[in-house]
Formats: C-alpha cells, structure tokens, sequence
C-alpha cells in the first residue's frame, strides 16, 4: 500500500494576500521612519546653532564685543560693493568651536579671497583662500540637501575685483537686523530712522567711503550691553537652506556677506527662501530687486519652518505663519511694521518678543 503525503505551501492567492499585506506595512511604517530621521537631523541642526550661540557668548567675553558678520575695509575705491571683505562671522568664531587650526591658517590684513591690492597682498603669508575652500561640517545642518557640494556663489557674478572659486555650502546665516523694503540692512548705513533695526551680527565698516558713497555712516561692533531688547529676545542665527531651483544661491560660510548673513525682515516671503518658485513670486517685489531680497532671506526643509538660535543660548522654532510685519510705513511712530519676527531680529527696536 502506497501513501501519499500532502504537501503543505501556499497558493497563490495566499502569496498575493501575504505580499498585500506587507506592502501595506512598509507603507505604514516608511512615513514614521522618515519622520524620526527628520526629527533626529532637526534636532542635530538645533544642537549646532546651540553651539553657534554659545561660541558668540565666548567670543563677546575674550573680546569685549560680538563678532561682525563681514568687516568691510576700504582699498581706495569710492564703491561700497567693491570693498573688501575681512573676518567674516565664520571665521571669527572658529577658535570658539574647537576649529584652532582652521583659525591659524587666516592672516587678518588681507580678505578671504587672499586678492587684496596693494603691499597688504605682499605681507600676506597665510592661507587665506585655502581657508575659505575647507569643508566647515559645524556650519552644517543635515535636513539641508544642499550641504556637501562646491560651487561658486551666484552672488559673485557681479563682482570683477576678485579671483573666483569653488566654496562649500553651509546652512546657517548671522541675522544683520530688520529690513523695512527693497534694500538691505548692513546697506542702509546707518540712517538715523533704522538704527534701532540693526541686528547683533552686522556689516562694520571701517574706513570712510568717498565718491558716490560719501557722508555714510560707519558701522559699529555690538556688545552685550547695546542688545536692549535683552538676549533672550534677539535672535543671532537663522537657518537659509540651498533652493532646490537655484542651487547656487544657498549658504556659503567663507564668502562675500551676502551668502552668510541674514538682512531681509520683515516681508510676506522671509522664511520661505528655500523654496526660490514661491519666495520670487509672494515677496512683493519685482526684478532684480526680488532675487536679491530672496537670496538673503530665511528658510529650511524642517517642515512649517526653520530653526533661529537667540543670544541666550536657547535655539526657537520658528514658524512660516509668524507675523513678518509689512515694511516700511513711512509715516506714524515708528514708522515701520515688522512684525514679530522683526522684532527678534533687532537688539535695539525697543519691543521684545514677548510683548507683541
């Protein structure tokens, strides 16, 4: 007598079900492990801008000042753009975030882009434009798709005084202060009506500007004390993460001051700089002016906004709903609007956070 044994498997409408059934699965989870590894890289972002905060409170206590966002010195040319630029916030800070080697490699009295004219150029035995071409991870925040590349910056077509070259990305930029148009902070120089919305990490120039540019006033370095509006209520740091559409006008840490500082509140479109499509077209403002006004904006990939890092330390979340102001009035006291946001970018406009 011969048996039979019944083999045991599946059909193929149980294999289908079980393949049905795991899909369904991994479309359930991908969501939340996308969303915790989001998490984690914001949460790594805020740790650096923490740190950047930190390393200013150590650079105000060695130098009895807060680090300029670029120094501008003159080099005999009557055009305030043709400047050079020296000691800009990324290099001031290095020594302060463990980066003592990177610091040693930078001579003070020539620019980053190690061009300057002149017998300045001569004395220059360091390593100026190796400095500005190293990889700064610190400057770094990982929900930015543009970090880990080089590229020239878009900024620097309109510059023919200095010798181009490949710079890293970055993500983190120092707030300059409130914006109340179409022009920018650091080059308002100073009239009398928009001193109070200079931010705690601006342009100083020192020198005087003749020609075209005469009777402009010259910037001075903030300290603890000029911060009116109280530490806990003047943001210092914003993120400006790179436009997928225009890759070239991202973050560069070592670069002109245009693509490491932060000048543009308040407007409709400050925080969505990432998003270049919707920044140009909501800033209400036409061209060129709105592809200046969005290439120094803020903006991230952390969803519903970015992170801002305060001069106390403490790092905020900033939302793209946040009250932004309007601008510039031009009539009643004060006679500007800007907003919330304005109000942390600004040390001295006389309102705080809190109370708005």
């Amino acid at each position: 007598m011969v048996c039979f044994s019944k083999k045991k498997g599946f059909t193929l409408v149980e294999l289908l079900v079980v393949i049905a059934i795991i899909g369904i699965l991994i479309g359930l989870l991908l969501p939340a492990v996308q969303a915790a590894r989001e998490a984690a890289r914001r949460m790594e972002c805020s740790n650096k801008l923490r740190q950047l905060a930190l390393a200013v409170q150590n650079y105000s206590d060695v130098n009895g000042t807060m680090p300029a966002a670029a120094v501008m010195r003159d080099n005999g040319n009557s055009t305030a753009s043709l400047w050079r630029w020296f000691s800009v916030w990324g290099v001031s800070l290095l020594p302060f975030l463990e980066q003592e080697n990177a610091y040693d490699m930078y001579f003070g009295a020539a620019g980053l882009e190690n061009q300057t004219p002149g017998s300045v150029n001569a004395m220059n035995q360091g390593k100026n434009r190796e400095l500005a071409k190293l990889r700064m991870q610190i400057y770094e925040c990982p929900s930015d798709p543009g970090v880990g590349q080089q590229m020239q910056p878009a900024t620097d077509d309109g510059h023919s005084n200095y010798t181009k070259f490949d710079i890293w990305t970055t993500s983190y930029r120092a707030i300059g202060g409130s914006n109340t148009g179409g022009t920018w902070w650091w080059d308002d120089w100073g009239a009398s009506n928009r001193q109070i919305l200079r931010g705690a990490i601006h342009t100083v120039h020192l020198g005087s500007v003749t020609g075209a540019d005469g009777g402009k006033l010259s910037l001075r370095f903030e300290t603890m004390a000029s911060v009116t509006d109280g530490t806990s209520n003047t943001a210092i740091f914003t993120e400006h993460h790179q436009p997928k559409e225009m890759p070239r006008r991202g973050t560069f840490w070592a670069s002109v001051p245009s693509n490491h500082v932060y000048t543009c509140s308040p407007k409709a479109a400050t925080l969505y700089a990432q998003d270049w499509t919707t920044c140009l077209n909501t800033c209400g403002l036409s061209a060129p002016q709105n592809t200046y006004f969005c290439g120094r904006s803020a903006g991230s990939y952390h969803s519903g906004g970015n992170n801002a890092a305060l001069l106390d330390g403490s790092v905020r979340f900033i939302s793209q709903t946040i009250n932004v102001g309007t601008g510039w009035i031009g009539s009643g006291s004060p006679p500007y609007d800007i907003g919330v946001w304005g109000c942390m970018c600004a040390v001295a406009d006389g309102e705080t956070r809190s109370s708005l």
